[in-house]
């Protein structure tokens, strides 16, 4: 009982950590008012029917959603949908607690896909304090540039150091306009899935995964991801995974 309590108090934790209140994409706000009336009473199998109607895999939800779906999940022991509905809750607002929040869970169930190394710290890092990266390094290029024209007017010589950093500089500011859209997920939702070496259902299998799973994709082909398996490039059938 006392393991049980702390729990869910650890998810009251997360919860207060990351909540904060907007407008579900275009869900009924009545049922979503039932749904929290029936969720404060304890009434949990009805409340999550409801939530489950009004969330969109496709939209972006609100936090609390979200977080609920979660909550009722990991009651249930869906542990799959449960860290599914985290990782799209870090997607809107990630932190540190989140972060092991799930790696927590997926240690208990042997899943993969979720430790909290560097690179998730710089997504946390990044998706807070992104919006002004690109500001920053734009205020920046324009000083760069408006110093080069201004040598050139005078003709004075511009160093090659110096023309070699404008084109890392550019190089660096498109990496970073474009982090968001090559950061994208998926978690396995099917048991017996099979990773293969060729985008073929006739293609060797590399290996075969149960449910859960958390994959970074690289790419597709016709109705296979392209994803990173044990530092391994394989495939996966699209309809065995949710993009996050």
């Amino acid at each position: 009982m006392q393991a049980l309590i702390k729990k869910y108090l650890a998810f009251g934790i997360v919860f207060c950590a990351v909540f904060i209140f907007e407008p579900a994409f275009a869900a009924d706000a009545k049922e979503l008012k039932t749904a929290d009336s029936l969720f404060a009473m304890g009434r949990y199998p009805e409340s999550l029917v409801l939530y489950r109607k009004n969330f969109n895999r496709d939209e972006k939800n609100s936090q609390s959603l979200l977080l609920k779906l979660a909550f009722l999940a990991e009651k249930t022991n869906n542990y799959t949908d449960c860290l599914y509905y985290l990782s799209k809750l870090a997607l809107a607002n990630p932190s540190r607690r989140l972060f092991e929040k799930m790696d927590k869970l997926a240690e208990e169930h042997n899943l993969s896909g979720y430790e909290f190394d560097d690179y998730n710290y710089f997504i946390i890092f990044y998706r807070r304090y992104g919006d002004y990266f690109p500001l920053l390094l734009l205020t920046l290029g324009t000083y760069i540039v408006v110093i080069m024209v201004t040598k050139t007017r005078r003709r004075e010589p511009i160093l090659q150091i110096h023309k070699i950093s404008i084109i890392v500089y550019l190089l660096v500011l498109l990496g970073i306009l474009n982090v968001p859209s090559l950061y994208q997920t998926c978690i396995v939702i099917n048991e017996n899935t099979f990773l293969r070496d060729e985008p073929s259902s006739a293609a060797p299998v590399i290996e075969r995964v149960g449910k859960g799973h958390k994959l970074t994709i690289l790419g597709s082909v016709d109705h296979w991801n392209r994803v990173i398996w044990n530092n391994r490039i394989v495939y996966i059938r699209r309809n065995d995974l949710w993009n996050i």
